[in-house]
This record gives structure tokens, C-alpha cells and sequence, in this order.
């Protein structure tokens, strides 16, 4: 089973400056597993495990561009990404995904930032597979700094 966390490979990357979620620096992923494992100590994205079907391809979606906002009531900076990622016409199963930065080589190469657990197995058959991520706000954004 995955654990749904920010990765540490993400916690001491923020800290060495290793991040940069203006997409004009840096591009970020979402890839889909078929089986569960991934959790904390996740370094890098790997194809090991790693869905496969129709409509997916190795590596996941490029997620776009994300913004950053602050709720300064409760002091909490959060990331939003603008649109969910989907795979359209796709046949896929998926229990989990990571998001990673593609490329780079500090701390790693495709660093992982945050692992997800469905709660199970999530199935599309030649359809839209779309991995709904939680409102942007200070209690439910899945990139969130208290």
C-alpha cells in the first residue's frame, strides 16, 4: 500500500533550493502505478511498476503550470495545479501516482515530490482516466507548507 505524503527527497530538496514550481524553470509529472509501494523514502520516478495501456505513456502527463498562494490567517503556503491530469481515450488501471520534476540532477534526476494512494485500484476502459486533485486551499492543497 502507498502512503499518500510529500516525499522526503521533496523536504530536503525545498531546503537546498532544489525546487521550482514556475513552469518556465522546471516541469513536473504525474505517473501512474498499478502497484502500490511507493511512499516517503520514494526518490526518483522509476517505470518499475509503472501503469501501462492504452492512452498512457511511460513517464505519465506533464501537469502544467501550478500557482502558488498564502493563506495568511492560518500561515500556510500552498500550490495549486491548474487543471487535473487526465488521459483521454485511455484503458488504464492505477492504485497510486507520484509527481516528480522531470530532469535535473540535484538532489536526483526526476525527483519525486509527492506520492498518492487511490484507496484501490482506479480502472478506465477507452475512456478518460482524470486524477482529481483536492481544492487549492490551506487545508487541502497536496503541495502545502505550515
Amino acid at each position: 500500500m502507498a502512503t499518500t505524503c510529500l516525499t522526503n527527497n521533496f523536504r530536503k530538496g525545498l531546503l537546498k533550493g532544489d525546487f521550482d514550481f514556475d513552469s518556465t524553470v522546471q516541469d513536473f509529472y504525474m505517473a501512474l502505478y498499478d502497484t502500490s509501494g511507493h511512499g516517503y523514502n520514494t526518490t526518483a520516478y522509476s517505470s518499475t511498476n509503472e501503469s501501462s495501456g492504452s492512452g498512457y505513456s511511460p513517464g505519465g502527463t506533464d501537469m502544467g503550470d501550478f500557482t502558488q498562494a498564502t493563506d495568511t490567517t492560518n500561515n500556510v503556503s500552498y500550490l495549486d495545479n491548474i487543471t487535473d491530469p487526465s488521459w483521454a481515450t485511455s484503458t488504464i488501471t492505477a492504485t497510486d501516482c507520484l509527481i516528480y520534476r522531470s530532469g535535473g540532477s540535484s538532489p536526483v534526476a526526476n525527483a519525486s515530490v509527492y506520492v498518492g494512494d487511490f484507496g484501490g485500484s482506479k480502472s478506465s476502459s477507452s475512456g478518460t482516466f482524470t486524477v482529481v486533485l483536492p481544492a487549492a486551499a490551506y487545508n487541502t492543497a497536496i503541495i502545502r507548507l505550515a
